[in-house]
């Protein structure tokens, strides 16, 4: 992966998906901001492990509510 730049965030999509967790762990872990999007940020359960993981890495995470079946929903998380 080449070396973006730090101060963008990355969005990453169905962020309680098993290969999506692992790329913003990795992300997290290298420092960068991480916009991921999950479907219901109600259902907390499906994505403790992530907010564990950005606890203990000096990335920063933050959620989007964001459905494919919902026009302009994934507008906010693609800001920046």
């Amino acid at each position: 992966m080449t070396n973006p730049q730090h101060s963008a965030p990355i969005l990453v999509t169905g962020a309680t998906g098993y290969i999506a967790s692992w790329v913003i762990k990795n992300l997290l872990e290298q420092g960068h901001t991480v916009h991921a999007t999950v479907r219901d940020l109600n259902k907390k359960p499906s994505f403790a492990h992530l907010d564990k993981i950005a606890a203990e890495t000096k990335g920063t995470l933050k959620l989007f509510k964001a459905n494919l079946l919902e026009a302009n929903s994934f507008d906010e998380a693609m800001q920046g």
